[in-house]
């Protein structure tokens, strides 16, 4: 199969990690697979591996990303001004020209932020969520997008296309009842891009940013529905507990840089303009995959206070290490205690003091914290790449037939 893997919008995070070992599994799950890795110029920063995963994947930018002068974004910003589509209308017809019949099929890792390209072979895409159906106290996207977007979802399911836990599904039957077809559920194994790293190696990332004190981390970009303040405030509770005042709070992701340092409160940061001993909130922003590999596998614990998700990528990147979670307790977290077998700690997300009681009891219960990092480790390892990547051929080949 000659397959065109189109990682067009500019992601990051576990979505960019999710792409590089889908391809990865694929590619190792079929000797006779070709792709074709046609990426965001954005995302080949954030997943350089991708250029080194085999001599049967070969890597091109996509044009209509490639940064340019001054002049020129002056004038696509007047003109998205004016037609709020114009960049992703510029976007969809590149890729429209570039994605031929000399592919069997065309994979879109993204494909829930997407227009539905018009192409002469068959298409398959991954629909991780609908979050822009949501508003969580700050708009992300606009209504002219929604507008979009509740069409080219119809779009989208008229086909083949996959998802990563069953609450997808309901979400896609209670937004979308009149759909032609619904996803296919594949649940994917964890996003840790370097699983055997050291001890000594992690140490060492870690000394190299100054950390040598106990820890809590939350892997997440600043978007509402993640719930910062809601944790800052647990934290804040938390802290005032003798036994946690040398813990700090660990922050990465996209704009978690907004908050270098500062101090927690149950109205969200002090913020410090340099660190000093009275600190206990660290953005981090944006980590590279190594270090945020090892600044998982070094934390006490890992919390996600998210109120919507598909799935919990930083709590499955825990346990792949035996790292012990807090994390919130919703439809698509609890999923994965009933289909992995995975062992956590939950609260109720909208609650500050009830995380916090949740944290405090869970941190000084360090046998079953650690008991339960054990089992999550054994029963993650189960599941693999090579799982996800069978689930998915499985779905291309239904979408070629």
């Amino acid at each position: 199969m000659n397959l065109a893997f189109v990682d067009n919008l500019p992601v990051g995070g576990g979505l960019s990690r999710f792409s590089l070992l889908l391809c990865k599994g694929l590619i190792e799950n079929d000797k006779d697979l070709r792709i074709d890795y046609y990426i965001h110029h954005d995302n080949l920063k954030m997943i350089p591996e991708v250029n080194i995963l085999s001599d049967r994947v070969h890597v091109y930018t996509l044009m209509t990303t490639i940064p340019v002068g001054i002049f020129i974004r002056l004038f696509t910003r007047v003109r998205k001004w004016l037609n709020p589509n114009f960049g992703v209308d510029k976007g969809i017809s590149e890729i429209e020209r570039r994605i031929t019949q000399k592919y069997d099929l065309a994979y879109f890792p993204s494909a829930h932020m997407m227009k539905r390209p018009s192409l002469k072979i068959p298409i398959v895409g991954t629909l991780h969520d609908f979050n822009w159906k949501y508003f969580f106290g700050r708009a992300i996207f606009s209504p002219s997008f929604v507008a979009v977007m509740d069409v080219e979802i119809l779009k989208w399911m008229k086909g083949h296309n996959a998802c990563s836990s069953f609450d997808v599904v309901d979400e896609a039957k209670k937004f979308y009842p009149e759909a032609l077809k619904y996803p296919t559920v594949v649940h994917i194994a964890p996003l840790v891009v370097n699983v055997e790293i050291s001890d000594e190696r992690a140490i060492e990332l870690l000394a190299n940013l100054n950390i040598d004190y106990p820890y809590i981390i939350f892997p997440g970009n600043f978007f509402p529905h993640k719930n910062h303040l809601n944790l800052f405030a647990a934290f804040s509770i938390l802290r005032k507990n003798p036994k946690f005042r040398d813990y700090k709070l660990l922050l990465t992701g996209m704009g978690s840089d907004q908050v270098p340092y500062g101090i927690a409160c149950y109205k969200g940061i002090e913020l410090l303009n340099r660190p000093d001993e009275n600190y206990d909130v660290r953005g981090m922003g944006y980590q590279p995959n190594e270090v945020i590999d090892a600044l998982i596998k070094n934390a006490r614990l890992l919390i996600s206070p998210s109120i919507y998700e598909a799935i919990c990528t930083p709590a499955m990147d825990a346990w792949s290490f035996g790292t012990p979670t807090a994390i919130s307790d919703i439809a698509p977290f609890r999923e994965h205690e009933r289909v992995l077998g995975v062992r956590s700690a939950f609260f109720d997300p909208m609650n500050p003091k009830g995380i916090a009681e949740v944290l405090e009891n869970y941190l000084l219960d360090s046998g079953q914290m650690e008991r339960d990092g054990k089992i999550s480790r054994t029963n993650i390892s189960k599941y693999t790449w090579d799982d996800v990547a069978r689930g998915y051929r499985a779905i291309f080949e239904q979408a070629i037939m």
